[in-house]
């Protein structure tokens, strides 16, 4: 358990990116899977809202893709979120939230981290 509910924060995100699938149906191609994806969104974000305090997934994304108080994703993350069922439209919550929460873990462990190990002294932070 966390010291905090990240559930409202993670369930503000989903609407917003919903809100960008949304504006995104108004370019010139007006591809419905924008609308499909932004229904989507809108619908895992009120499932969110009603999980139990204790889900698992919860925590994960509570330790890994926070700060403070709000859901702060990493990119594997937040390139899932903004594709969710825009391909795929009959993804399940559940499976998503799992794959999110893993998404999250790496994005976490890997950040900093990128072209593999460096010679020492090279790193260019």
């Amino acid at each position: 358990m966390t010291d905090f509910d990240l559930r409202p924060s993670l369930a503000g995100y989903l609407r917003s990116v919903a809100d960008w699938r949304r504006r995104r149906y108004q370019d010139d191609l007006r591809d419905p899977r924008n609308l499909v994806s932004a229904a989507g969104l809108d619908q895992m974000a009120d499932w969110v809202v009603h999980l139990p305090d204790d889900d698992a997934r919860i925590i994960t994304l509570s330790k890994y893709a926070s700060e403070g108080e709000s859901f702060t994703p990493g990119q594997q993350a937040l390139y899932e979120i903004g594709r969710f069922r825009f391909f795929t439209p009959d993804t399940e919550f559940d499976s998503f939230l799992d794959q999110l929460a893993q998404f999250s873990e790496a994005d976490h462990n890997e950040r900093g981290h990128f072209g593999g190990k460096q010679v020492p002294g090279d790193e260019p932070w």
